[in-house]
């Protein structure tokens, strides 16, 4: 099994990353091959809006979103973590999920492999499960699209500084059971 796990901060190391890792880390335990992308080091552009994708011709922007969806379509499993920033996912996340849509056909069917798991983590500094969940809905909603399956949601509030998770050992905890239950058929 490949669990492939997408840190979307522009803070390498900070929270919503360090709640990844451990997702990685149970999932590894289990016996799972893992891989974390940050998209920070990553050249994802913005979606131009052409329509290319939808002719036939798939996107025309160079950039590394090819390459990103390639280890998407290999992995049975992507984690996508996200700090919370003004009540909304980072800036970060956006280019790539709009990217997403050069996967969808006309019909809005896809020919994305089936049958993946995808789990959502998020860290923030103040907010509540008002403004996280809604976020958590949005990013199964369009992986829904490319036929993943919900596979679970972490999210630990009180995350200002970067190394803040460090307090919530049992968030951790949770994380590394999250991670294993990937592995679990």
């Amino acid at each position: 099994m490949k669990v492939l796990g997408i840190a979307t901060s522009p803070r390498k190391g900070a929270n919503s990353q360090t709640l990844v890792e451990h997702i990685l880390a149970g999932a590894k335990e289990a016996g799972a091959k893992t891989e974390l992308v940050r998209l920070c080091d990553l050249e994802i552009l913005p979606c131009t809006g052409c329509g290319s994708c939808k002719s036939g011709n798939g996107c025309v922007i160079e950039d590394d979103m090819a390459g990103l969806c390639e280890k998407m379509a290999a992995a049975d499993a992507v984690v996508v973590g996200s700090p919370l920033y003004w009540s909304r996912l980072n800036a970060q996340a956006y280019p790539f999920i709009d990217r997403l849509y050069a996967l969808i056909k006309p019909d809005f069917t896809t020919d994305f492999p089936k049958g993946k798991k995808i789990v959502f983590a998020m860290t923030s500094g103040g907010m509540g499960a008002e403004a996280v969940t809604p976020m958590n809905d949005y990013v199964k909603f369009v992986f829904g699209f490319l036929g993943f399956s919900d596979a679970g949601f972490i999210w630990q509030n009180n995350c200002m500084q970067p190394k803040d998770l460090a307090k919530f050992p049992e968030k951790i905890r949770k994380a590394n059971e999250l991670g294993k239950s990937l592995v679990k058929k």
